[in-house]
């Protein structure tokens, strides 16, 4: 087994009950004060409530900050000082970001200001354990915020000590999330998960890989099966769209988790989706088959067992396995192309791109070097090109 390091330092929670369990285990993280970071959607939907009335018998006082504002400019910092001297003069002692990134992103650089100082917001890491910091989740737009990553003010921090020391998914706290958004987030998880159990050789990230492919696989069938239109029979589809967003928010949470390691899916889904209206997800998934065949590993066979189940797995021949697995992700974009009546593009080509500007874009990933350890630029360009038109490797 070649070398292979792995860290989670996050501990989980989810479930009913789960946010009535945060007081005590702040208390054992020896912390009485926390401060509440919130976004809009969260305040305009009274998400505060019910994380109130959980610290409502704990004999802690929680310090519930206004919502936050869609900031430009030098908005941010000025919030954070706002913010920095409001802890200090408190006397707060632990950070809980309430919504999607902006709150997690916010509360990560508060800690980093609470714990190292102000002027660590002007360096480029963080070297050093912050104070305790939780995130609560309320749908499945998670992004990097469970992972050890933060944007803020235009500058990215990366360091294992930004990752929260707990993440409570409580079904009390989610809002609503629309039929694309599940998609979209469905298809994002399912991505970055088969990239990481098809082609790294890191067992405890494979662990969670399979984890979240099979919880991403579940809804994904149930939002096919029903068909992506919103329009009919609305009140059942609420009931259903509830159900499956607890599934994605666990996968979602899991995600980040991964999202410190280097993904190819991530990075390209990221630059096709710059300029283009065109979801994240399906960008993602719609190259990750030529991913899988352009970089050669011995595990993309065993892809199947997360992706179909045992009863398949075990009906293939192993030779056969990995174009089962890499055919089995065709003709999932091909089928959402079907049933969103060509809304949802098959190729790159159908999404608006050519390979002119497709192959600028991979020699400007070589040249930024923000591709993964090991990519081979000739790959890049070859699996850009096959995702431009639809054509699959041609194996020897």
């Amino acid at each position: 087994m070649s070398h292979f390091s792995f860290l989670c330092r996050t501990k989980t929670s989810f479930g009913k009950n789960a946010l009535e369990h945060l007081p005590f285990d702040l208390y054992a993280m020896g912390r009485s004060k926390p401060m509440v970071i919130q976004d809009k959607s969260c305040h305009e939907a009274g998400m505060t409530k019910p994380l109130i009335s959980a610290f409502k018998t704990s004999g802690m006082t929680l310090g519930i900050c206004p919502p936050l504002p869609e900031t430009d400019g030098d908005e941010p910092a000025r919030i954070i000082r706002s913010m920095y001297e409001t802890y200090m003069e408190k006397g707060y002692d632990a950070l809980i970001a309430l919504g999607g990134e902006q709150a997690a992103d916010t509360a990560k650089a508060l800690n980093i200001a609470v714990t190292l100082g102000p002027e660590a917001l002007q360096q480029d890491g963080v070297v050093a354990p912050l104070f305790p910091m939780v995130y609560l989740p309320t749908g499945v737009k998670t992004g990097t915020a469970t992972g050890g990553r933060a944007q803020f003010n235009g500058q990215t921090f990366v360091s294992d000590f930004l990752a929260p020391d707990q993440v409570v998914a409580d079904p009390s706290l989610f809002i609503a999330d629309d039929r694309e958004t599940l998609l979209d987030a469905a298809l994002t998880c399912l991505a970055m998960g088969c990239e990481v159990f098809g082609l790294s050789e890191n067992p405890p990230a494979r662990a969670y890989a399979a984890a979240i492919i099979q919880l991403a696989v579940h809804p994904l069938k149930a939002l096919m099966d029903s068909g992506l239109d919103p329009r009919e029979n609305l009140k059942q589809r609420k009931k259903e769209e509830k159900i499956w967003q607890k599934d994605l928010v666990q996968a979602a949470v899991m995600t980040g988790y991964l999202s410190s390691f280097p993904l190819l899916t991530r990075v390209l889904g990221l630059k096709l989706t710059a300029d283009i209206r065109f979801h994240q997800g399906q960008a993602m998934v719609m190259v990750l088959p030529y991913i899988l065949e352009s970089i050669e590993s011995k595990d993309v066979g065993s892809l199947l067992l997360p992706l179909a189940g045992p009863d398949v797995f075990s009906q293939v021949p192993a030779p056969q396995r990995p174009d089962s697995a890499v055919q089995i992700l065709r003709s999932l974009v091909n089928e959402l192309h079907l049933l969103s009546g060509g809304r949802l593009p098959r190729t790159l080509e159908e999404a608006g791109w050519n390979e002119a500007a497709l192959s600028a874009i991979g020699q400007g990933l070589i040249k930024s070097g923000s591709l993964p350890a090991g990519t081979v630029p000739q790959a890049i360009e070859a699996l850009l090109t096959r995702a431009c038109s639809g054509r699959p490797a041609i194996r020897s």
